[in-house]
C-alpha cells in the first residue's frame, strides 16, 4: 500500500474507472450479501465467526447507513440485505 494511503470501508464511489480507485463497499462490492458473509467471517478481530446474525446485521446496516447506501433507518434482516441496490 503507497506511504498514506488508508484502508477504507466507505468512500471512493465512481473511482473504478480512474487512475487511483478506492476499493470500497461503496465502490467495488457489488452486493450487500457480501459484506453480510465478510463481517461473518471476519469480525471480531480477535474471535471471527462469534457474531450473532442480528449482530452482522447490525454492523452490515451500519456501515451501508454510513455510506449512504442505505437510509438509517432501514432494517437489515434475511429479506431485505438482498434487496439492497448497491452503487
Amino acid at each position: 500500500m503507497p506511504a498514506g494511503a488508508q484502508l477504507r470501508l466507505i468512500s471512493g464511489r465512481g473511482t473504478l474507472a480512474t487512475k487511483n480507485p478506492v476499493m470500497t463497499v461503496e465502490s467495488y462490492w457489488p452486493y450487500a450479501t457480501t459484506l453480510f458473509d465478510y463481517i461473518r467471517q471476519a469480525m471480531p478481530f480477535a474471535s471471527p465467526g462469534s457474531l450473532t446474525a442480528d449482530e452482522i446485521y447490525a454492523a452490515s446496516a451500519y456501515i451501508l447507513a454510513e455510506a449512504k447506501i442505505i437510509d438509517k433507518s432501514m432494517v437489515l434482516d434475511a429479506q431485505t440485505l438482498p434487496r439492497v441496490e448497491m452503487p
